[in-house]
């Protein structure tokens, strides 16, 4: 019985290290929100990155935001915000990429690096926002970011991002997502609602106008004056 107890208690004080020690090991905490949390697959994204810097001690210098390689992304805007600098890394593919504006693209943003502006690093407990516009998106169900932190301490925090949900999009996003060219819709002719048609109405307008015409027309001659002859002076006779 001693033993077992023993055994027990040795587990418990086990346990216990185990879980100071993931505590020593783990990130720098800090909180990362990504909205819109879903998008659809072809289309654009406006996405806000917000930020908060929960460090107690340390101010964040840098935002460095990571795009997946696996799924390049053709067109990558990082939109003005105060205090920040935005630094775009750039990488050639293999294969051009389709923009959203039907250009061939050959050189993608893999990251981009928020640097802060002097004496604007973000400081601890504090949050900021992030504004980036991407696509089209790819034709994958979860799109991942990565966000790495630079803190004014010289350490580096990475941080978990949760996942863009991509949907697939109505008609033919997959294939403008992939550059092939969506067929133009064609003009379809209208069913029959059982009332007279549209080229009947028309017709008739028509007839109709014309039927007016040819009455004004007879109209006016009928109105139009009959010229009278004008009578010949008679010869004057002389008196014998």
């Amino acid at each position: 019985m001693e033993h077992k107890q023993r055994w027990a208690v040795r587990a418990v004080i086990a346990g216990a290290g185990v879980l100071a020690l993931a505590g020593i090991a783990a990130p720098a905490a800090a909180d990362v929100v990504v909205t819109p949390t879903e998008a659809v697959q072809g289309d654009g994204a406006d996405l806000t990155l917000r930020i908060t810097n929960e460090s107690r001690t340390a101010s964040v210098t840098a935002i460095d935001v990571r795009l997946p390689a696996d799924n390049p992304i053709a067109e990558v805007y990082p939109l003005s915000v105060d205090d920040w600098a935005p630094a775009m890394t750039n990488e050639k593919v293999d294969k051009p990429l389709a923009s959203l504006h039907g250009y061939r693209i050959t050189e993608v943003t893999t990251a981009i690096t928020w640097i802060a502006m002097p004496d604007r690093a973000l400081p601890p407990g504090k949050t900021t926002e992030l504004y980036l516009s991407i696509g089209p998106l790819p034709a994958v169900d979860r799109l991942a970011f990565a966000v790495v932190l630079t803190n004014s301490d010289g350490t580096q925090a990475n941080l978990t991002v949760p996942a863009l949900t991509l949907k697939p999009g109505e008609g033919n996003a997959h294939a403008a997502a992939h550059g092939e060219a969506e067929p133009q819709p064609q003009p379809v002719a209208q069913a029959d609602s059982g009332g007279p048609s549209y080229l009947l109405w028309s017709l008739v307008a028509l007839l109709g106008i014309g039927v007016i015409c040819v009455v004004s027309v007879v109209l006016q001659h009928r109105r139009k004056p009959v010229p009278v002859p004008e009578e010949e002076p008679k010869e004057m006779v002389s008196a014998s």
